[in-house]
């Protein structure tokens, strides 16, 4: 273990006993997109994580979709949302999250979201890349039933 440590402290040139000798830089938001239904701003992606702020507008409904590889979890920073999903045979259900709920969405689990108030959704997942969004209902012209 000591050998360890001793590597990982001379391969930091930054590092030495007391800890990092200089503050990190100041990360910028990576990404930010109006969409019909509000926007989305990407606070950090890299190769393994990804972190946004999500913001719908009361009424407004997302695409239902799925994605192949990306596990994505949803925190409701306020307001609430109308998750809807399709499982089984094409069975539409839904869930109502409210502001402090956590929720997780599986690589393959088709959802759409749907705001019943403003709301703001804080989403962390894996690697989040478009090509892995699969569309299957546009969410200008579908209509949620179940």
């Amino acid at each position: 273990m000591k050998e360890n440590m001793e590597r990982t402290n001379t391969m930091d040139s930054n590092l030495d006993k007391y800890g990092k000798k200089e503050l990190p830089e100041k990360l910028k938001i990576v990404d930010s997109r109006e969409r019909y239904w509000g926007n989305i701003k990407t606070l950090f992606a890299d190769d393994n994580f990804t972190v946004k702020i999500i913001e719908m507008r009361k009424g407004s409904q997302s695409s239902l979709e799925y994605h192949v590889t990306k596990d994505e979890f949803y925190y409701i920073y306020s307001g609430k949302l109308k998750l809807g999903s399709r499982i089984g045979r094409g069975e539409n259900t839904s869930i109502i999250l409210d502001q402090g709920d956590v929720y997780h969405i599986p690589p393959g689990l088709m959802h759409m979201r749907i705001a019943i108030e403003d709301t703001v959704i804080i989403e962390w997942s894996n690697k989040d890349d478009d090509s892995d969004s699969i569309i299957v209902e546009d969410g200008r012209n579908y209509n949620f039933s179940e």
